[in-house]
């Protein structure tokens, strides 16, 4: 019966239909360590087509590796003694990671308060835009099909996108904003074409249309840009008001929140020229710009998959420290992170879905020898 139980939780979990009581039995049962023969049989008996064994082989290796370098060397090919737990672990990363915690060996991480955490539902797309006058329309709620005129400009929500389209009238430019609040982020296209993708905690001002001799936003936050190309008309994105970034066509990801150490402007095709007071770059692929109040600094073969895990829907913490990683869940999660003994200097390994519930989340990071509170919105570092 109990195997029969959490066959059904996995398949609503893997649908994302779990009621906040079928949520918390599913957690529950999680953190028993006498079920997890119970798991591991109930990811057993359940259908996986042998393409997704094979497609998720890669992906199954480093699970199982993050799970069984407490006690042996890496896992570089699975073997038969694995497939069960390669088969169960299919299941975690299928219903968003976390279960495979279940097949190491050692103590259950634990929250303090465990019992009495509220359930924190991990953030989704949404948005508010300004208009001109300073109305605003919160995004959230509109489905595919939205549209209204603005000065000539029709704005519709297209597959959850905003995008603006010229409709030659002529009429007066606007200004409009798009801002995400923490636990949202959003995707747009401006009037040009260029593709915009807003991370939680983030605001981006543009005009309805372009005209002059080039393309200028302003951004504060962070954001990935694929920019329409337009070799007469640069397109410009201005940063806190300290920092430029100008181009021509290309993909980039600016990353400038007040709360973190320094504003990174890093390219992926094309490129770009940095502009922070007297200090100047021309980026490459690869490269990163570093702006503090000390200067710039450029590094180069950075990890873009790790820049851009956040619009691909990851949050991809390999070898980042303790304070980046908590930013990154306080914008997503909607939480304020705080320390009992000071900031513990630790670095995480590992990439996670963006749609586990933060319960969830702590779970496996707990695996870092962490302990936490979860009261409220309140998340609180214990060690």
């Amino acid at each position: 019966m109990e195997q029969q139980r959490i066959v059904y939780l996995l398949g609503q979990r893997a649908a994302n239909r779990l009621t906040v009581a079928e949520q918390q039995e599913f957690e529950s049962l999680l953190e028993n360590p006498a079920m997890e023969d119970a798991f591991v049989q109930a990811a057993a008996s359940m259908e996986i087509p042998p393409e997704w064994v094979t497609a998720y082989d890669a992906q199954l290796e480093s699970v199982l590796e993050a799970t069984l370098a407490y006690d042996r060397p890496p896992v570089r090919r699975m073997t038969p003694v694995f497939r069960k737990l390669a088969v169960a672990a299919a299941i975690a990363l299928l219903v968003g990671a976390g279960l495979y915690m279940l097949q190491s060996p050692h103590r259950q991480p634990e929250l303090a308060h465990a019992d009495a955490a509220p359930i924190i539902a991990p953030g989704q797309t949404g948005a508010i835009l300004t208009l001109d006058d300073g109305s605003q329309v919160v995004l959230d709620s509109l489905g595919n099909g939205w549209q209204t005129t603005q000065s000539g400009v029709k704005l519709k929500i297209t597959n959850g996108q905003l995008q603006y389209t010229n409709e030659g009238t002529g009429g007066k430019v606007s200004t409009n904003s798009t801002s995400t609040p923490k636990g949202r982020q959003f995707a747009l296209i401006l009037p040009d074409g260029t593709k915009v993708w807003l991370n939680s905690e983030s605001i981006i001002t543009y005009p309805t249309a372009f005209t002059g001799n080039k393309r200028s936003v302003k951004l504060r936050g962070e954001a990935y840009f694929e920019v329409a190309e337009d070799p007469h008309h640069p397109f410009i994105v201005q940063v806190n008001g300290q920092t430029s970034v100008e181009v021509l066509g290309t993909d980039f990801n600016i990353k400038a929140y007040s709360n973190d150490a320094r504003m990174e402007a890093t390219l992926v095709n094309g490129a770009v020229r940095v502009i922070q007071g007297q200090d100047k770059a021309i980026l490459k692929p690869g490269q990163q710009a570093q702006m503090t109040v000390s200067g710039m600094t450029v590094l180069s073969d950075v990890d873009i998959e790790q820049v851009s895990a956040w619009k691909d829907g990851l949050f991809n913490f390999e070898g980042i420290l303790l304070l980046d990683a908590m930013h990154q869940i306080e914008r997503w999660y909607n939480v304020k992170v705080q320390y009992e003994n000071g900031v513990p200097n630790i670095r995480f390994g590992g990439k996670v879905n963006r749609n586990v519930t933060l319960n969830e989340l702590l779970r496996i990071l707990a695996r870092a020898d962490l302990r936490f509170r979860l009261e409220g919105d309140r998340l609180t570092i214990l060690r």
